[in-house]
This record gives structure tokens, C-alpha cells and sequence, in this order.
């Protein structure tokens, strides 16, 4: 039984690319990438930017806002000998600021990068008109808080976070940030959603637009590569099988599960490069193999722009660090606090500062 007969695991099958650095095809690649998208991306985004990013930090005001795990605190303080009350609340500010930032650009992605594509037409990424709808309707019907969150457990368009139409087919994602963002009570809440609503969103989408051929499901990873995920995008697909899908071709189209009952259905994962490249051109995304040159590049642009003319944040970085530091200093031990076993195992100046950042995770007031 030669390979290209021989049933593989899909497993295997998902894990299979690589992606190695090579500087001539990077060379060929930035050629492709299209400077006047780019100057358009980064002068959105840095509008964008210019709202989110003082707000990602300025909505910590005080230490308690800045409370991280205690027991990786104490090891991350000793270790990286952050005795100095300036230098802690760098490294404090700067740690919350890039989990902040983690989180905010998952939206930021789908606002500013998604809706620039696909590149070679007219008709872009956006919010399904549905799931627009259904929300619309979720604000009507429920009033409060709690009750549109008992709504929301029931809403069909949910997990489809951008679609677009191409070609006679309806492309939908559901956009995560990256390869290990996925836990595996995302992973079971997405089979079921699929399992249950695929054929909800077949049927809505074909009463919409008649002619049109089927849908595509993508689960897609901002970032990473088919190799570094923490596995869970493929336990969605693998959980998937016998369930209502099947594998489409494993020689053909790789990694691709099509629905049972109408062969309209497509689900699959693109991830890092690839995912960009489909954004790029869900039809045929080996044209658009450059996107996420695209990406990064626009952000680069709009952050050397941003900084340039944006003497408010670092303003506003540099306050929150003086606050921070003083906090820390306001919160600092005297050695007559402990009682005398501790004093004679010889705690006393950077072990009592350690001490107190840990301390800070427990209280509400007063730090």
C-alpha cells in the first residue's frame, strides 16, 4: 500500500507542515506585499491605537489593579532581583500591559486587520448581518445584564466572529488569538456549536443568497504555526468525526471534515501564515501568501506614528509607574512586623520587599 493510498491519522495529517525561516523567500514575499494597503492599514490603526491603548493601561489606577499571582511573584522578584521599587513597578506595569494588550488585540485584529481583506475585491470581512440581528434582538427582549447573558447561551451566531462572501461561497471564522488560547472547555463548547448550529447556518445563509454553494468553518490562530499549538484546534476537528462529519480528502484537502447530510459544509483550521493567507483570499489563499507581512508591517507603522506624536501616553505610562512605585514604597515592612523566628532566619531589606508584593495580591485597600 503506497502513501498517498494509505489512511493516515488526522492527527498526523494537522501536524504534518513546516514552516522553516528562509531569508530569500521572506525576500519574496515582502516583493508581494502591497505598500499602499499597508499605509492604509496603519493609518487606521493607529486611530485605533490611539483610543485603545491608553485605555488598556489607564484603567489601572491603583497597586490592587495590578494583582498577579503571589507565589509566581515571590519566585519572579527573587529571581530577577527586582529589589528596587522603580525597577518592580516596571516590570509589574509592563507585565500587565502586555496581558492587557494580549486580550485587546484579539478585537483589534478582527476591527482593524480582518475588515482590510480579502485584497482583490470590494466585498470585505464584517460582523454576520445574523448575528448583528440576533443581538439586536437580544437588547429588545432582554433587559439587564443577566438576562441577555442567559440569552446569549442561546444565540445561533455566537462563535462566528467575521464572514464574507466569495465566489458562490459564505466564509465564516471564529478568530483566536493564538496557539495556546484554546482551552478544552472552548474545545467541547465549540464541537458542540458546530455539531449543533452547522445546519442553521447553512440554511440561513442559502435563504439569504439562494445560489450560493455552502459555507466554510474556519477556526483561526492569529498567529503560530501547525507545530507550537497546545493541540486544542485539533482536538475540535478530531472530536468532530462521527459526529455529523467526515474527512474530506486526505490527499486532496488535507485537514478539511465536510458535514454528512449535504456536503456543503467545510470545517477546518488555518493557523499563523496560512491563517492570514486565507484572510487574504478565502477562495484561494496561495495567492495571498504575504498577508501577514502585511500585518505586521501596518502595525509598525502605526506605532512608530502613534509615539511619535503621542507625548499623552508615555505621559500617561510614566504616571502610572510613579504610582506604582510609590505604592510599593507606602507598603513597605519594618523588621519589628515579623515575629522573632523570622527576624532570626535574617529577613530583613529585599526579602521584606519580596515579601510585600506578594502581599499586595490580597488586599483591595490601603495599597
Amino acid at each position: 500500500m503506497t502513501k498517498a493510498s494509505r489512511k493516515l491519522d488526522l492527527y498526523d495529517i494537522l501536524k504534518e507542515p513546516r514552516h522553516p525561516f528562509d531569508k530569500i523567500e521572506i525576500k519574496r514575499l515582502f516583493a508581494l506585499v502591497d505598500q499602499a494597503r499597508v499605509y492604509d492599514l496603519a493609518r487606521r490603526l493607529k486611530d485605533d491605537l490611539a483610543l485603545s491603548l491608553p485605555a488598556a493601561y489607564g484603567r489601572r489606577k491603583v497597586l490592587s489593579d495590578y494583582r498577579t499571582n503571589p507565589y509566581v511573584l515571590l519566585a519572579t522578584t527573587n529571581i530577577m532581583e527586582l529589589s528596587d521599587p522603580d525597577r518592580f513597578a516596571d516590570f509589574l506595569f509592563n507585565s500587565k500591559l502586555t496581558m492587557g494588550l494580549e486580550t485587546s488585540f484579539g478585537k483589534l485584529i478582527e476591527r482593524a486587520f480582518v475588515q482590510g481583506y480579502p485584497s482583490d475585491t470590494n466585498v470585505k470581512w464584517g460582523d454576520p448581518k445574523e448575528k448583528i440581528a440576533e443581538f439586536e434582538r437580544e437588547k429588545l427582549e432582554h433587559k439587564g445584564r443577566s438576562a441577555r447573558a442567559a440569552a446569549r447561551s442561546n444565540s445561533i451566531w455566537r462563535e462566528i466572529d467575521k464572514d464574507v462572501l466569495v465566489e458562490r461561497r459564505r466564509y465564516m471564522t471564529s478568530i483566536k488569538s493564538g496557539p495556546n488560547t484554546i482551552n478544552d472547555t472552548q474545545v467541547q463548547g465549540m464541537v458542540d456549536a458546530i455539531v449543533a448550529k452547522h445546519a442553521e447556518w447553512l440554511r440561513q445563509s442559502q435563504e439569504a443568497t439562494p445560489e450560493l454553494e455552502g459555507i466554510d468553518v474556519v477556526i483561526g490562530l492569529t498567529y503560530g504555526t501547525e507545530r507550537s499549538t497546545n493541540n486544542k484546534e485539533n482536538q475540535i476537528l478530531a472530536k468532530l468525526l462521527g459526529q455529523g462529519f467526515s474527512e474530506l480528502d486526505q490527499h486532496e484537502h488535507p485537514g478539511v471534515l465536510v458535514d454528512d447530510a449535504t456536503g456543503q459544509v467545510k470545517v477546518y483550521r488555518r493557523i499563523g501564515k496560512s491563517f492570514w493567507s486565507w484572510i487574504g483570499n478565502p477562495a484561494d489563499e496561495a495567492k495571498q501568501p504575504q498577508v501577514f507581512l502585511e500585518i505586521l508591517l501596518s502595525l509598525s507603522l502605526a506605532f512608530r506614528a502613534l509615539l511619535a506624536d503621542g507625548t499623552t501616553i508615555e505621559e500617561g505610562i510614566n504616571d502610572r509607574l510613579r504610582t506604582l512605585a510609590k505604592a510599593l514604597l507606602g507598603m513597605q515592612l519594618t523588621a519589628d512586623t515579623l515575629p522573632l523566628w523570622i527576624k532570626e532566619e535574617g529577613f530583613e531589606g529585599d526579602d521584606l520587599f519580596y515579601l510585600v508584593t506578594a502581599l499586595s495580591a490580597f488586599y483591595d485597600e490601603g495599597i
